[in-house]
């Protein structure tokens, strides 16, 4: 077994901060030069990037491809091929996580520290809704072209433009008419999106947003090249040879079982890339991955909670912003009635799932919205402080929501009720769905019949107007460090409110929070997460913790909301 080095790691989760995408650990890179900005705002992760299961997948060969000698080659394991490299459909973790290191952005977001990235600087006008972009001079992608403003008007429009159906699209609801545009109501040039000269890109919102910034550090405002797009039409991204790249690295391999990275040596702070290549396994039991780590075959490895206990004082962890939920299909008629989810809330002992499936190294979570998201002066959780449910459950008040629904729906017994609950396949989300099964059992007496399928189906399932869940245990990473963050998911029209829920006390929370700004803004998104709960359209569970080994040599590995960030690892493979 190889020694393990310690890697210092920033755990703390965002507290104060003013944008949530990129948690950092400890690096030895040189922070690049910042440019002054002008009137640079607070900004903002989710990535958002959505759900956060672990699924499983087929095992490769880890040594079908050997190091070349003298390469720095960082190798690691997901636990599901990525589902697309193309910017503007990848939404899963695995892809999350690629797209960050192949896809430069306007600008880049450090543990709530944004900087620019192929941007140089910005200003923003009096009005607080119009950006105006300098981008470097001399950018190229990775095929030696220039890289101009109009390729991110171009990049931003294709992911708005309903015709390429991204799962993503309403992300640019804040840009003028973003949501009309994606929804086919207006034409693309009315997108707020212009690229004035080949440097220079402007962007109007539709509203101030001081987390704008945070934002465009995602891969799907990434520039995309037309004559790429439209040349290889319906195979773009299909082969690694078929997309062009802006970030530290472009993909060489992509297959089942196994992608390739290589250094990008067009990328804009090549010099601070240490690494030549990257070699990315997909691994699905976790019990094989440390196998491998321990064989040197991987340079880290993520630890399930079943493991982290063994290793206390040579892991590492970081709060990955995930907040795990069930959401329940509200056009299921026991689920479309209020005390009936209620009931399922109350009867959650929260304690006891975290200790029998994560060993309590996750937070149980009480409400929605991750507490340490900003507020308006500290974090959210600091000043609206809440819990909807009690951590131990409430038994009592469970039974009594469940008499009042059986009784609606004349139901004599709960035992005729049998709901059926779709996760990951996935050893832990078994677990976790267990769990919830039992509790739900012994406390109400109902029936959950448990559907494991693969990550990739249950994604597809995340979409409104589905009859195939009662039940869908799901989680949410926030792309930028804001309450709205995770609350829009749920207002009735947007693309991924896959429960169907459609209240017009929260939707009118969430508009009042678009027409105001500071304390009020915020008053309004705690009261649209009041009512969520309080209509019991979600059931929480946790925040997540992961933990992780590195290898001896192995510095500047960085934490973020959607994976690892190795943009500026630093790999000795002589280390000791």
């Amino acid at each position: 077994m190889r020694k393990i080095l310690a890697l210092l790691l920033v755990v703390v989760l965002l507290v104060g901060l003013v944008a949530c995408s990129t948690p950092k650990g400890s690096d030895d890179k040189a922070a690049p030069d910042k440019p002054e900005e002008t009137q640079a705002d607070t900004p903002d992760e989710p990535d958002d990037t959505p759900d956060a299961d672990e699924p499983d997948a087929d095992e490769p060969d880890a040594d079908e491809t050997p190091e070349p000698a003298g390469k720095k080659i960082y190798r690691y394991a997901l636990a599901a091929d990525p589902e697309s490299f193309d910017p503007c459909l990848a939404h899963g973790i695995p892809s999350a996580t690629i797209c960050y290191h192949i896809y430069g952005s306007l600008y880049l977001d450090d543990v709530g520290d944004i900087r620019p990235a192929l941007a140089e600087s910005h200003e923003l006008a009096e009005d607080q809704v119009t950006y105006t972009f300098k981008l470097r001079d001399g950018l190229l992608w990775s095929d030696g072209q220039p890289l101009t403003a109009q390729d991110f008007e171009y990049g931003i429009k294709r992911f708005v433009n309903p015709d390429t159906a991204s799962p993503m699209g309403y992300f640019a609801n804040i840009i003028k008419n973003g949501e009309k545009v994606n929804k086919g109501e207006l034409p693309l040039d009315d997108l707020g999106v212009k690229a004035l000269d080949e440097k220079t890109l402007e962007i109007v919102l539709e509203r101030p947003a001081g987390y704008f910034l945070g934002m465009l550090s995602k891969s799907f405002f990434s520039p995309q090249r037309q004559d790429i797009v439209e040349g290889y039409g319906k195979d773009y991204c299909a082969t690694p040879d078929k997309q062009v790249y802006s970030g530290a690295f472009v993909v060489t391999e992509f297959g089942e079982g196994k992608m390739v990275l290589a250094k990008n040596p067009n990328y804009f702070e090549a010099d601070k890339v240490n690494l030549d290549g990257v070699e990315i396994y997909t691994v699905a039991e976790a019990n094989t991955q440390l196998s491998m780590f321990e064989n040197g075959e991987l340079d880290m490895v993520v630890l399930s909670t079943d493991m982290a206990p063994q290793y206390e004082g040579q892991s590492q962890s970081y709060f990955d912003g995930a907040n795990d939920f069930g959401g329940p299909n509200l056009r299921n008629k026991y689920l479309a009635n209020k005390d009936f989810r209620l009931a399922l809330n109350f009867a959650i002992n929260r304690e006891e799932y975290i200790l029998l499936g994560h060993n309590g190294l996750y937070t149980p979570n009480l409400r929605y919205v991750l507490p340490q998201v900003s507020g308006v002066e500290k974090s959210y959780g600091e000043e609206y402080p809440y819990e909807a449910f009690p951590l131990q459950g409430d038994v009592e008040k469970a039974k009594q929501h469940l008499d009042a629904a059986m009784a609606e729906l004349g139901v004599a017994d709960p035992s005729e009720i049998t709901l059926k609950m779709v996760t990951t396949d996935a050893e832990t989300a078994k677990k976790e769905a267990e769990i919830l099964q039992n509790q739900w059992k012994n406390n109400l007496g109902i029936n959950v019949d448990i559907n494991l399928v693969p990550y990739k189906t249950k994604n597809s399932m995340l979409t409104p107007g589905r009859d195939d869940f009662d039940l869908i245990m799901s989680g949410w990473v926030p792309d930028y460090s804001d309450p709205y963050a995770y609350l829009e998911l749920f207002e009735s029209d947007n693309a991924y409110n896959y429960i169907n829920y459609h209240s017009d006390e929260f939707d009118g929370y969430i508009r009042k929070s678009k027409e105001t700004t500071g304390k009020e803004r915020m008053d309004n998104l705690f009261n649209a997460e009041k009512t969520l709960l309080e209509d019991g359209a979600v059931i929480p569970q946790q925040l997540r913790e992961v933990h992780y080994l590195v290898a001896d040599g192995v510095t500047g590995l960085e934490g973020y909301f959607v994976g690892f960030n190795f943009s500026y690892l630093y790999l000795d493979k002589n280390a000791e």
